[in-house]
């Protein structure tokens, strides 16, 4: 991307990544552009004349084309949306709600506990107990059905 073409006001794309972790892009608005192309936006992030985030700690972003940082978003809202509405169906089958009545009955079981005075102590008896508990809630949960 050509820097030097930026003028305060653009809004400009800012590419984080696109790969096995998902996706993600913003859209930001150019504060100033230098006579050198480094590029400054609204919210205080600099770029350089080649695109690239200057003083990242992490993974650099870079600049990219409005039209870039779109296609970007829509690809990680379906890719959200996929994800979630897959979550949903999980959660309403059987084995995804035997599942969360397990983790909520041994969830409640351990607050009563602390509640009143047993904690986790130091040998790891009531880690042990927990999952003992949840491996005989799976157990109940498998055998019988839902009323």
């Amino acid at each position: 991307m050509n820097t030097l073409e930026l003028k305060p006001g653009n809004k400009v794309g800012i590419f984080f990544y696109d790969d096995a972790r998902g996706s993600k892009a913003e859209i930001h608005e150019v504060e100033k552009v230098s006579p050198k192309g480094l590029v400054t936006l609204k919210d205080g992030t600099r770029y350089n004349a080649k695109g690239k985030e200057i003083g990242a700690y992490t993974d650099a972003t870079y600049l990219c084309s409005v039209e870039k940082a779109t296609s970007i978003i829509e690809k990680s809202a379906l890719r959200k949306g996929k994800t979630e509405s897959e979550y949903q169906a999980y959660l309403e089958s059987p084995k995804g709600k035997r599942e969360t009545c397990a983790r909520e009955a041994v969830g409640a079981l351990i607050k009563v506990l602390n509640q009143h005075g047993w904690y986790a102590d130091v040998d790891g008896h009531l880690d042990v107990m927990e999952s003992e508990i949840r491996h005989k809630v799976e157990k109940y949960l498998s055998e019988h059905d839902s009323v």
